[in-house]
């Protein structure tokens, strides 16, 4: 039965699911949300991707519950029931998308971002990096060097790729960023990076919120900066969990 959260402001509707499809040339799709963003289920095919959805939206209502963020939502479904989900936009492009690669702008990107999302936006944020912050004390030292098949990233390798894209996705809305101290730490410089996106995107003027910047063949928006910072720690942050998994598994056979 869904069901009126007690409080809260109520920035997003949760009782459908909508979501918007990237499919790409190799036949990958990626689906994700923008109310709340946080959502993204993907596989090597539209089947694939849409059958992980329900799993996900259970994912992405543990970690709003989990971090006291469901006040945000105007209705919410209750835990154990499957929300309706509806594929509302779908855009297909020559890219890969079955290994996590996305390069879509949905119309939805392109709305401009209002002032009352931005503390959800940031809380929303807050709490993926929370969930990647529990993986450090699991991670034992010779674990970072840890590649699960050739062609993958190690476990070492993706914390930084996060920490880089923290910064990468700053530079896709301003050229004025400011220089960071060097860390051989990665989360240390996890540390870094994200206090600088944190203080620009919550500084976002209304110019900010509502402009929008074609560079390297991709239109970025305000709105879609948000949900690219959540798609990427989501993803990564599955992946480094699989990828421990894996390493555990190994030192057991």
């Amino acid at each position: 039965m869904r069901r009126e959260p007690e409080t809260g402001t109520g920035v997003w509707d949760m009782a459908t699911l909508e979501l918007y499809m990237e499919i790409g040339g190799d036949g990958g799709c990626h689906l994700f949300t923008f109310d709340p963003p946080g959502l993204l289920a993907w596989g090597p095919s539209r089947e694939d991707a849409l059958a992980a959805a329900p799993a996900e939206a259970a994912k992405l209502r543990r970690l709003l519950a989990g971090n006291g963020l469901l006040g945000l939502l105007r209705e919410v479904w209750d835990e154990g029931e499957t929300p309706e989900l509806k594929v509302v936009e779908t855009v297909t492009g020559r890219h890969r998308v079955g290994h996590g690669g996305t390069r879509a702008t949905f119309a939805r990107d392109l709305v401009p971002v209002r002032e009352d999302e931005i503390p959800g936006f940031l809380e929303v944020l807050a709490a993926l990096r929370t969930t990647l912050w529990s993986l450090k004390d699991r991670i034992p030292p010779e674990a970072y060097s840890f590649r699960s098949l050739p062609h993958r990233m190690t476990i070492g390798e993706q914390l930084r790729h996060i920490a880089g894209c923290d910064r990468w996705y700053l530079t896709r809305f301003w050229d004025d960023l400011p220089r960071l101290p060097r860390s051989r730490d990665v989360w240390h410089k996890l540390e870094l990076n994200r206090e600088l996106a944190l203080s620009r995107l919550g500084g976002m003027t209304a110019d900010d919120r509502a402009r929008t910047r074609k560079i390297d063949h991709q239109v970025w928006s305000a709105r879609k900066l948000f949900r690219r910072f959540a798609y990427h720690e989501k993803f990564h942050r599955d992946t480094i969990e699989r990828d421990l998994t894996l390493f555990a598994e190994g030192l057991k056979d």
